[in-house]
């Protein structure tokens, strides 16, 4: 299988990532502090599979992985997930640190800013998808949530965890590719 040499960058960066144990980000607002602190395990290849929250085995994660990695090769979009083994207090809580993950790793090309991260806490029972200015054009505010609520919410419920999100993943993948043709159709 031949890499090439953008695809070997990321995989360094995204290695050099993994490779800390632990990162603090502190934001002020209420009481003037707010932290946000990762456990990060040492991970020894490449995946848009980040699952800190140990929700999926080994087969789970590598097939989520494989499907992210064949949609990102037709459409250079990139779609990451992130388990958070952290309890939020708050909605403000968790979407801070998605999106301070989804800006940290980069996910996306840079130029095209086209990323897609989804963060995934089920001790907090929160999900939320971050949109790359990139996706924002292609993928509305509201079929994002739509995704969410019919695609991901129901198995959480019945605390399938890799079932809604391989469904949500899929339901994402398939309306990016429609939209993405009509995009060039027109």
């Amino acid at each position: 299988m031949y890499i090439g040499k953008k695809e070997i960058v990321k995989k360094i960066i995204l290695n050099s990532l993994l490779l800390f144990t632990s990162l603090i980000y502190c934001q002020s607002k209420e009481n003037d502090e707010r932290y946000f602190k990762f456990q990060y395990d040492t991970i020894v290849e490449k995946t848009f599979v980040l699952d800190f929250e140990k929700l999926f085995d080994q087969t789970e994660t590598k097939e989520l992985n494989n499907l992210i990695l064949d949609f990102e090769k037709a459409t250079s979009i990139e779609i990451a997930i992130i388990t958070f083994d952290e309890k939020y207090k708050s909605d403000e809580d968790f979407h801070q640190n998605t999106l301070f993950v989804a800006n940290w790793i980069g996910i996306g090309k840079k130029e095209l800013n086209n990323g897609i991260l989804i963060g995934i806490s089920k001790k907090s029972r929160k999900i939320r998808i971050e949109n790359g200015t990139g996706i924002e054009s292609i993928l509305t505010d509201e079929e994002t949530k739509s995704i969410i609520d019919n695609s991901f919410i129901p198995y959480f419920k019945e605390k399938q965890m890799y079932k809604g999100t391989l469904v949500g993943i899929k339901k994402l993948i398939e309306i990016l590719k429609v939209k993405l043709e009509q995009g060039r159709s027109k």
